[in-house]
C-alpha cells in the first residue's frame, strides 16, 4: 500500500470511492437495518424507559425546570445509569461495524455483516472496563456537537441551544467563553479522529492510548486529510444538489392543475424521496472509509492489522450467504429498494399531499428589532414596525413598586452599566438610566408605554418573566391589559407554567403560550393556547403532534437564513428572530412555489 504522503489527492479520493464500490451491498444492507432497527426499536426503547423513570418520579412532563429537576431526582440518575452506557454502546457499534466493513473493502476482502458485527460486540467488555467515560464523552458529545454529515444514526447531531449560545455572545466575556468552549471540542474531535480505528483495527483497549495513537498518526497528515475530507463532502453534495435541481426543473415544466401533473408530481415526489434517502444511508460510511483509508497508510503497518477471532461456523455461514446473495443478487436488490421505500414512506407520511401552504408564517421581531434599537425599547418597537413585522416580542419584570418594567435581565449591568437588580428599582429610578446596545441609547419604559407606541402599529408577543420576588405579578398584569384595551392586540407567553395557567384562568380572551427551553415536550398535556420552542428542540415530530394538537407552534430565537427555511418548510406557524426583513423575506420566497415541498424532504431526510 503506497504511503498516502506520496498518493496524489485524486488518486487519493479515487481509492476512497473504489473502496465504498466494493463494500456498498455491505455497507447499504447494515445501514438499511440499522436506521429501521434505530426507528423502529432503539429510539422507541429509550423513549419507554425516559417516561417510565420520569412517571415513577413523579412527573407528568419533561420540561424546562421540571426536566432538571428530574435529572437531579434518584429516577434521573437511574435514568442516566441506564441510557448513556445504552446509546454509548448503540453508537460505538454502528461506527465499529462499518469501521471493520471499510477495512476489509481496502484489502479487497469480503466480510459477513455477522462476523463483524460479533467482532463489535467483543469489544464491548473493554469499553467499560477502561476510560468508559472518555468513550461516552467521545460518541456522545464530541462527534456529535461537531458533526459535518458523519454523525451516527442514534445521534447525528448536537446542537447548544440558542439561548444559550446568544445571550454568551451579547457579552465579551461570553463570547470568549463560548470561543473556547468551540475550540475545546474541536481540539478534541481533531485530536480524536482515529480513535475508532485504533481500538477497531489495533484492539487497543485503553482509552488513553488510543487517544495518544490517534494524536500521533494526525501529526503526519492533518492537512492532506483535511482536503481529503473536504473534496469528499463537496462531491457527496453535488449528488445532492444534482437531485435537487431535477425535481425544481420538472416541478417548473409540469402543467399545474391538471391530472397528468398530480400523478407525475407523485412520482417524482416519491422518487426524489427515495434518491436522497438512499444517499443519506452513504453518508457516515463515506466519512469512515475516508477515515480508514488514511489511516492505513499512516498508521505503524506492525499494528494496524485487523485480527478476527476464528468463527468457522460463521464464517462458512457467511460465505454461504453471500454465495445466497450473489445468486438472487437481482431479487434482494429489489427487496432492498423496497424495504427503502417502505422505510421512506414512514419517515415522510403523507408528502403527496405537500404543497405550499396560503397562510402565511408569524415573524416576530425578538425583543423587538435591535438592529434599529437598543433591546425592549420604543425605538426597537419602532424598528420592528418599520420591518413589516407581525409582533413585537418583549420582556416585562416587575419593579420594587409593583410596576411592569419592559426588559429582559434581572440585573442591568450588560444594558445600563449599573450592577442593580430590576425589583431593587422604582419604575421611575429605572427610566433615569441610560440604556445602551451597540451605538444605540434609549430609556426603559413601562409596559403601558410600550402599548401605546405599539397601538394599531404592531401586535405584541409579552413575555412575563420573574425573578423571585414578585408580590403581585400576574393580577399588576392582567390589570395593565384590561386598562389599555389590549386583549385582541397580543399574546402572552411564559417559561413558567403556573404563570401561564394563572394568566389564562384571569383573562380567557388572551392567548397564551408555554415557552420551552429543554426536555422532552408531550404537546398534549401542555395546557396553553400555543407552544414555543427553543430551535434546537424543534423537529419534524413536533410539528406534528403540534397540529394534530390544534396547537401553534413558534420557534424561537432563529436567525440564520437556512435555518429560517427549514423551520418554516416543516410547517412551523411561526419565528420569533432578531432579524425580521430576513425572516419576512424568507417567508415571502417560500410561498412563491416549489421550495416548501423541498424544505420538506430536506428536513424529513436528516435522520
Amino acid at each position: 500500500m503506497s504511503n498516502a504522503k506520496e498518493t496524489p489527492i485524486h488518486k487519493l479520493i479515487a481509492d476512497i470511492f473504489n473502496i465504498l464500490a466494493f463494500t456498498y451491498r455491505q455497507v447499504f444492507i447494515f445501514e438499511l437495518l440499522y436506521k429501521a432497527l434505530t426507528l423502529f426499536i432503539f429510539i422507541p426503547a429509550i423513549s419507554f424507559i425516559f417516561h417510565r423513570l420520569l412517571r415513577l418520579g413523579g412527573y407528568v412532563g419533561a420540561t424546562n425546570y421540571e426536566l432538571l429537576n428530574f435529572v437531579m431526582s434518584r429516577y434521573g440518575l437511574l435514568c442516566m445509569l441506564i441510557l448513556i452506557p445504552a446509546a454509548t454502546v448503540l453508537i460505538f457499534l454502528e461506527f465499529s461495524v462499518l469501521v471493520i466493513l471499510s477495512y476489509y473493502g481496502q484489502k479487497k476482502q469480503r466480510i459477513g455483516l455477522v462476523p463483524a458485527f460479533l467482532q463489535s460486540v467483543a469489544y464491548l467488555p473493554s469499553l467499560f472496563k477502561y476510560g468508559f467515560v472518555g468513550w461516552a464523552f467521545y460518541l456522545l458529545l464530541v462527534i456529535p456537537l461537531l458533526s459535518s454529515g458523519g454523525g451516527s444514526t442514534l445521534l447525528p447531531t448536537l446542537q447548544i441551544p440558542n439561548f444559550i449560545s446568544g445571550e454568551l455572545l451579547k457579552t465579551g466575556w461570553g463570547t470568549l467563553l463560548y470561543i473556547g468552549l468551540f475550540a475545546v471540542m474541536t481540539f478534541f474531535n481533531i485530536r480524536w479522529i482515529f480513535l475508532l480505528h485504533v481500538i477497531v483495527i489495533e484492539g487497543t483497549s485503553s482509552f488513553r492510548q488510543a487517544a495518544k495513537k490517534s494524536a500521533a498518526i494526525l501529526k503526519k497528515i492533518y492537512i492532506r486529510m483535511f482536503v481529503a475530507l473536504l473534496c469528499i463532502s463537496l462531491l457527496f453534495a453535488v449528488v445532492v444538489v444534482l437531485i435537487l435541481a431535477a425535481v425544481i426543473l420538472i416541478y417548473i415544466v409540469l402543467p399545474q392543475e391538471t391530472a397528468f401533473a398530480e400523478i407525475a408530481w407523485f412520482v417524482v415526489s416519491k422518487s426524489a424521496i427515495i434518491s436522497l434517502y438512499l444517499a443519506t444511508l452513504f453518508v457516515t460510511p463515506l466519512y469512515i472509509t475516508t477515515l480508514t483509508r488514511i489511516y492505513i497508510a499512516k498508521a505503524d503497518p506492525d499494528h494496524a492489522v485487523l485480527q478476527m477471532p476464528d468463527w468457522s461456523a460463521i464464517e462458512n455461514r457467511s460465505s454461504q450467504s453471500y454465495g445466497l446473495f450473489h445468486k438472487h443478487k437481482r431479487k434482494l436488490i429489489v427487496l432492498g429498494l423496497i424495504i427503502a421505500f417502505a422505510t421512506a414512506l414512514v419517515l415522510v407520511p403523507a408528502l403527496s399531499d405537500i404543497r405550499p401552504s396560503d397562510q402565511k408564517a408569524t415573524v416576530m421581531a425578538h425583543r423587538g428589532y435591535i438592529s434599529k434599537g437598543p433591546e425592549n425599547t420604543i425605538e426597537a418597537i419602532q424598528g420592528a414596525i418599520d420591518a413589516r413585522a407581525d409582533y413585537a416580542e418583549i420582556d416585562i419584570l416587575e419593579t420594587k413598586d409593583g410596576e411592569l418594567a419592559v426588559i429582559h435581565d434581572t440585573n442591568l449591568k450588560r444594558l445600563t452599566g449599573h450592577s442593580a437588580e430590576v425589583y431593587d428599582l422604582t419604575m421611575a429610578e429605572l427610566r433615569k438610566l441610560e440604556v445602551k446596545q451597540g451605538n444605540f441609547t434609549s430609556q426603559i419604559s413601562s409596559l403601558a408605554e410600550v402599548m401605546k407606541a405599539a397601538r394599531g402599529k404592531i401586535k405584541l408577543n409579552i413575555e412575563v418573566k420573574t425573578h423571585g420576588k414578585e408580590r403581585n405579578l400576574v393580577n399588576t398584569f392582567i390589570k395593565t391589559i384590561r386598562e389599555n384595551d389590549f386583549q385582541t392586540h397580543c399574546v402572552v407567553q411564559s417559561l413558567d407554567y403556573e404563570i401561564v395557567q394563572e394568566i389564562k384562568a384571569a383573562e380567557p380572551a388572551l392567548q397564551v403560550g408555554f415557552i420551552m427551553f429543554a426536555g422532552v415536550p408531550d404537546i398534549g398535556q401542555i395546557h396553553a393556547d400555543f407552544v414555543v420552542m427553543e430551535e434546537y428542540m424543534v423537529n419534524e415530530s413536533i410539528v406534528a403532534s403540534a397540529k394534530l394538537n390544534n396547537k401553534p407552534i413558534y420557534v424561537w430565537t432563529v436567525n440564520d437564513r437556512d435555518n429560517m427555511e427549514r423551520f418554516i418548510g416543516m410547517g412551523v406557524d411561526g419565528i420569533i428572530t432578531d432579524y425580521p426583513e430576513d425572516a419576512i423575506s424568507v417567508v415571502e420566497e417560500l410561498r412563491s412555489g416549489y421550495l416548501v415541498p423541498l424544505l420538506r424532504w430536506l428536513n424529513l431526510l436528516r435522520i
